[in-house]
Formats: C-alpha cells, sequence, structure tokens
C-alpha cells in the first residue's frame, strides 16, 4: 500500500504537469529529430534498392577473365547494388591490372586495385572489394573445374558435367552471393533512425536531469523529515521513491520511442525486443539520477549532466560527417566512449540486426550496471541517513 502511494502521488504530479512534461521530454525533442533528419538525410547510405556505389572500371587486361568480371559487375543483380559511371564521376575506381587473366591459373597474385574517392566511403569499399573477391574466388575454383574436366572425361560427360557446375554457379551469382552483398550494405541506418536514437538520448539525459533537480528541492524544502515521520523505513523510502522514478522515466521512454515508431520512421522492429531494451534503459536512466542526487551537490551535478548532453549532442549531430574523417577513427571513439554508448549501440544493433543476439549484450551490460549503482547507492544511503534524501 505505501509503495501504491508512492506511485499514486508520482502519476498525480505527471497529470497535473502534463503539457509542459511532454513537450519537454516528447514533442521537442521528437521534432528535432525529424527536423534534423530530414536535412541530413543525403548524408546517410540510401535504400538498398537504389545503387548504393557509382563505380568506374579500367580495364588493364583485356582478357575473357576480365570481361567476364566486367559483365558481372554490369549485371541486372549488380545493379541493385552498383551503378557503372565514367571514370571522372565513380566514387569508387576499379583497375583490372594486365595479367589479370593469366594469374588465375599461373598461381600468381596479381590483385585487382579500388580507389576510393572523396565521395566515396571506405566501408562500402570493403564491400566492393568483397564481391570482386568472391568472384575470383569462383572463377578460379571454375578454371580449376574447367582444366579438370577437359583432361579426363569424353564430349558427352563434358557437357553433362559443365551444365550442373555452371547451373550451381549461376544460382551463386545469382542469389547466394548478391543477397548476402545486400544485407551487408543494408546494415547502416537511415538519417530518422540515427537521429532518433540521438535525440532519444538526449531525452533520457533531460530525464534524468529533472528527476535530479526534483531530489535536490526534497532536501532543500526539508521535505525528507516530512516524509520520514510517516511509518516507513529510510531503506522502504529509497526504493518506493526509485520506482516512481523508474515509472516517470519509462513512461516518456515509451512516449518517445512509440512516436517514432507509429510515424514508421524508426524503432520498428520486433516490438518485444523493444520493449525490452525500453524497460532496461529506463532502469539505468533510474540509478544515474539517484547516483548524481547521492554523491554530488546539486551545482556539480547540474554541470556534469548540462557537460553529458552538450558532449552527447555534439557527437550525435556530427557522427556521419567524423565517420568520413581518418577512416572513421573519431566515429569509433565516439562508437566507444560517448556518454551514450552503451545505450546508443544496442538501439543501432536493434535497428539493423533486429534479433536478440544482437542486443543481449547492451541489455546484459546496462542491468549489470544497473545494479552496480543500485548497490552503491543504497550504500551511500544508509551512510548519508536523513542527509541525501
Amino acid at each position: 500500500m505505501k509503495l501504491f502511494a508512492f506511485v499514486k502521488s508520482a502519476f498525480k504530479s505527471i497529470i497535473k504537469n502534463f503539457l509542459p512534461l511532454i513537450f519537454t521530454f516528447s514533442i521537442f525533442p521528437i521534432i528535432l529529430g525529424l527536423v534534423t533528419g530530414y536535412f541530413n538525410e543525403d548524408m546517410f547510405v540510401p535504400s538498398a534498392d537504389m545503387p548504393v556505389m557509382a563505380i568506374s572500371i579500367i580495364d588493364g587486361d583485356n582478357s575473357e577473365e576480365s570481361k567476364n568480371l566486367i559483365a558481372f559487375l554490369e549485371s541486372d543483380e549488380m545493379k541493385k547494388l552498383v551503378e557503372t559511371r565514367d571514370e571522372e564521376e565513380g566514387e569508387y575506381i576499379i583497375t583490372i591490372p594486365s595479367g589479370y587473366g593469366d594469374s588465375f591459373l599461373g598461381n600468381e597474385n596479381i590483385p585487382i586495385k579500388i580507389d576510393v574517392t572523396d565521395k566515396g566511403s571506405t566501408r562500402q569499399g570493403s564491400v566492393l572489394a568483397e564481391i570482386i573477391d568472391k568472384f575470383n574466388e569462383e572463377m578460379y575454383l571454375g578454371l580449376c573445374i574447367q582444366e579438370n574436366i577437359e583432361r579426363k572425361f569424353n564430349l558427352e560427360e563434358k557437357e553433362t558435367l559443365y551444365q550442373k557446375i555452371y547451373g550451381k554457379f549461376s544460382n551463386i551469382y545469382g542469389n547466394d552471393l548478391i543477397e548476402n552483398v545486400i544485407v551487408t550494405t543494408k546494415k547502416s541506418l537511415t538519417s530518422y533512425e540515427h537521429f532518433s536514437i540521438t535525440f532519444l538520448s538526449y531525452m533520457l539525459f533531460m530525464v534524468i536531469s529533472s528527476l535530479t533537480n526534483g531530489e535536490y528541492v526534497v532536501r532543500e524544502n526539508d521535505l525528507y523529515s516530512r516524509i520520514m515521520a510517516a511509518p516507513i523505513t529510510e531503506t522502504q523510502y529509497f526504493n518506493y521513491n526509485l520506482v516512481s522514478s523508474y515509472l516517470f522515466v519509462l513512461l516518456f521512454n515509451l512516449l518517445y520511442v512509440f512516436a517514432y515508431r507509429i510515424l514508421g520512421l524508426s524503432f520498428t522492429g520486433s516490438f518485444t525486443l523493444l520493449v525490452m531494451i525500453l524497460i532496461v534503459q529506463s532502469l539505468l536512466g533510474t540509478m544515474l539520477s539517484a547516483l548524481l542526487s547521492l554523491f554530488l551537490n546539486k551545482r556539480i551535478a547540474i554541470g556534469v549532466l548540462n557537460i553529458l548532453i552538450i558532449v552527447q549532442l555534439i557527437s550525435g549531430v556530427t557522427y556521419r560527417s567524423l565517420s568520413k574523417i581518418g577512416n572513421g577513427i573519431l566515429a569509433n571513439m565516439i562508437d566507444r566512449y560517448s556518454p551514450d554508448a552503451l545505450i546508443v549501440n544496442t538501439y543501432k544493433n536493434y535497428l539493423i540486426y533486429g534479433d536478440f543476439n544482437s542486443i543481449k549484450t547492451g541489455l546484459l551490460s546496462m542491468f549489470l550496471v544497473s545494479i552496480i549503482i543500485y548497490a552503491i547507492s543504497l550504500f551511500g544511503f544508509k551512510r548519508k541517513r536523513g542527509v541525501a534524501w
């Protein structure tokens, strides 16, 4: 009953201040995400059913094998991924060196050169290299088989074997190879997905700031001593207060995320997985709020939160531009060390892969960090008895 009273009081406060709260924690960050996503749409990877890579091909070998490679890159299946253009318009310049054809059965290593221009992406260049490597492997295997067949079988047997083998090769080129590469190129977020995560983190920090400020108000107005005059232990108060704070965080996380889901712009994967992330993420936000309000004074806590918000926003908004600097070194640093890295990477994996295995590490990490922070906060609360809350 005591817990119910805490929860009831929290929801009364939310209802009383519903309009300013929903504007601050839902409408405002959603608008920021939509506007930023709209104006940065061209910076992100286009849809997988459009040409992803503009390539130019320079054939320095002019052999049957090099012509086969060019035909493969210009095939209908590959048009889902690449578009052949003139040399000056290509984002990826593919140079087939002299001796390429002879190298297959001559055990020579004559690699194809792929130059990534300023307009291209190193990551997508790696995907293109992977496609060509796969083609070369299958071409080499095919030539070896052909050579062995020519030596050992008569004409009728040769024709039967050729039909079986090259029929299988056709399936490999037409389906497995292309589909695998399409999956790889889809593993990038749209601008709306990226900025929906960025401003979700921003919203979460804002909610943490609100909860932390609320705890300082309790201290400054001496409300703690009045609450403790009621028949309730300090530990009960601590836990009940966390529960009501948790529901507050969870509510606004749900409102934000499902607004994007209803619009069809982000968070459109598995409903169950999404709810799991929201539950654990809200737990982490609640515990961080408790930790800050317990161990830092008001000025320092507000300063820390403001710095975290600024760093998080700058890293999220500039992420795409930073990914093109120094082969993505700065972007990789953001992925690892940004204040919201754990949350962002979990949502990215959810949007890109959409299965439990891709998010289980992030979920477990957030849960364990939450438990550790809870233990530290409870210990600190008991040490300060009557001062911290």
